[in-house]
């Protein structure tokens, strides 16, 4: 009767040739080239990418923060024609002239419970760039957590962006929205008013 595995002796011959085959270093230069170079261009090709995504990331934050800051020294009422203004300012500093590009613009004012986690959020004012939806008061009360506090019947601004980023090679990151929200208040004024200032 055959015996299924293999004897002691036969097990021992093939390890000196295991062991040979581990420590040895003989191969050919361009054999291993070959495998190799696929895999390093695709590594530089793949850092260069995610670079760039994340450059792209941080200048749209950088262009967000400007933008809000200009809004906030207005002086005079805002309205449509200077919101399409401050995309033109937000799609030249993020490098990012396309039509899917667009700003919204929410001015938001606590009316009760301003110091508690119930506080209650309304809109004065909501407009965005490109037909895109305005904010409802049922969407700013969603944004408790990303408003800081404030006193009643003060006013904040929220400066939102949205931009599509495409990356430069396809190595696995999709197309991405980018959308950044940057919260400021008016500087020289209680309240930054739309088209007209009722009090």
């Amino acid at each position: 009767m055959k015996h299924i595995f293999k004897s002691k002796e036969t097990r021992q011959t093939h390890i000196p040739l295991l062991r040979r085959f581990m420590v040895g270093n003989e191969g050919s230069m361009t054999v291993e080239a070959i495998i190799m170079f696929p895999l390093l261009c695709w590594a530089y090709v793949a850092t260069f990418a995610f670079f760039d995504a994340f450059q792209a990331r941080s200048t749209n934050l950088k262009a967000t923060f400007t933008v809000a800051d200009m809004l906030s020294r207005q002086l005079d009422v805002v309205d449509a024609p200077y919101i399409e203004g401050l995309l033109d300012m937000f799609e030249f500093l993020s490098n990012s002239a396309d039509d899917d590009t667009w700003i919204r613009v929410t001015s938001v004012v606590c009316t009760e419970e301003c110091d508690k986690d119930a506080r209650v959020l309304v809109k004065d004012w909501s407009f965005a760039t490109g037909n895109n939806y305005t904010l409802t008061d049922v969407d700013v009360a969603t944004y408790g957590d990303r408003v800081p506090v404030m006193p009643v019947h003060d006013r904040v601004l929220m400066i939102e962006t949205f931009m599509n980023y495409q990356p430069v090679f396809n190595v696995g990151i999709p197309l991405l929205e980018m959308s950044e929200l940057a919260v400021t208040r008016s500087r020289f004024a209680p309240k930054l008013c739309w088209e007209t200032c009722v009090e």
